[in-house]
């Protein structure tokens, strides 16, 4: 066998190898994508709750405050049923801020496994 073949042999072998590599992190990729869903609409249901909770209780916040309120008061004001996944209760807020004219929410969730990035239990 000469210098060509090998070199032939270790090519294919190195593709197929890149190949699984590939499928794997596709395959990982997809697998975390779907478990971070959940989470995502854990916070999606937050925020509605606390649409609601500020609009009927106008709580809107000045430019420059930010109201924070957490998932036991949206409970508590039965604004929010439960905030659970996998029949595990989770904890979470939601933050309110007026940036220029628009009211921006930002969910915060703290489940087994999972938290929101910048998650601040105070």
């Amino acid at each position: 066998m000469n210098n060509m073949d090998k070199m032939h042999k270790y090519s294919i072998i190195w593709a197929l190898i890149l190949i699984c590599i590939v499928a794997l992190l596709t395959v990982f990729g997809f697998i975390y994508k779907d478990k971070v869903n959940v989470y995502k609409d854990l916070e999606n249901k937050l925020v509605e709750a606390e649409k609601k909770y500020v609009d009927a209780k106008f709580l809107y916040p000045d430019q420059g405050d930010t109201l924070k309120t957490s998932a036991e008061e949206l409970k508590e004001n039965e604004y929010l049923d439960s905030l659970s996944y996998n029949d595990k209760e989770c904890d979470g807020y939601v933050e309110v801020k007026l940036d220029n004219t628009v009211y921006s929410y930002k969910a915060y969730v703290s489940c087994d496994g999972y938290k929101t990035k910048g998650y601040d239990k105070k």
